[in-house]
């Protein structure tokens, strides 16, 4: 099984173009298709901003943007490269609002885990089981979940998650703004907000790949998993933050 991993982290406040020129980073615009050989700068448009300061001709609306990695495999090389980066950022004037509206950290996952349609049931099953705490461990440094995440990362609906289960038609993943994301190669975690504090991004990570692990295993309690699976359907209309659940939860991925 590959462990190839990637990452995209949204920020505000630094100048794209002086990053590039400054730092040697290609820049590239919002719809353009990008290589994953090395890092990246992206543009990204603030749509919130740009209705606050559509009145303001002097707004600045081209501060902030995505550094995207390349195709990773060493995580520990990653992190000092995500430190380097991180420095750079801060130094440049980037920043992540507190409960930003539309700052978020998107992490790929190489799709070989998913080795077949029990592993996209158990997939499923565990993050609608563990949702609402999903959201909150996604949070990192901030003191809630961004405003906009229903809109950038959608939940799972048990409809939705019922439908999959039943027919195994997992194309309807492939739609942006969901809070999981799947396209030939990766699957995409779109929960967590952006942060530009290493630990919390290590954490992000530990989330991602104890996650990743756990779908493979075949040790996995699965009674244990069917059981608060089965629940959470129950409880749909009442599905709220539950400290034991988040417990049971941390567990499972060992975080």
């Amino acid at each position: 099984m590959q462990k190839n991993f990637g990452y995209e982290l949204e920020f505000k406040g630094a100048i794209l173009e002086n990053l590039a020129q400054k730092y040697s980073i290609p820049l590239y615009k919002l719809q353009d298709v990008v290589p994953y050989d090395r890092y990246h700068l992206k543009n990204e448009i603030f749509v919130s901003e740009l209705c606050d300061n559509v009145f303001n001709r002097e707004a600045d609306l081209t501060k902030g943007g995505e550094l995207i990695s390349p195709i990773l495999n060493d995580y520990g090389k990653c992190l000092r490269e995500l430190k380097f980066f991180l420095e750079i950022l801060k130094k440049e004037g980037a920043y992540i609002n507190p409960n930003s509206l539309n700052t978020g950290f998107h992490i790929h996952l190489d799709r070989s885990f998913l080795s077949g349609w029990d592993s996209f049931e158990k997939l499923l099953k565990f993050l609608y089981a563990f949702q609402p705490e999903i959201y909150d461990y996604s949070k990192g440094n901030h003191e809630s979940i961004r405003k906009n995440i229903f809109e950038d990362a959608k939940p799972l609906t048990p409809s939705l998650v019922e439908f999959l289960v039943e027919t195994g038609k997992i194309e309807f993943l492939s739609f942006k703004g969901n809070c999981i994301l799947l396209d030939q190669k990766t699957f995409e975690l779109r929960y967590f907000n952006s942060s530009l504090d290493i630990n919390t991004l290590d954490s992000y990570f530990k989330f991602a790949f104890n996650l990743r692990d756990y779908i493979a295993s075949e040790k996995s309690d699965m009674e244990l998993l069917n059981f608060y699976f089965q629940k959470a359907l129950r409880d749909e209309k009442n599905l709220t933050l539950n400290r034991k659940r988040y417990k049971v939860m941390k567990n499972i991925l060992n975080i």
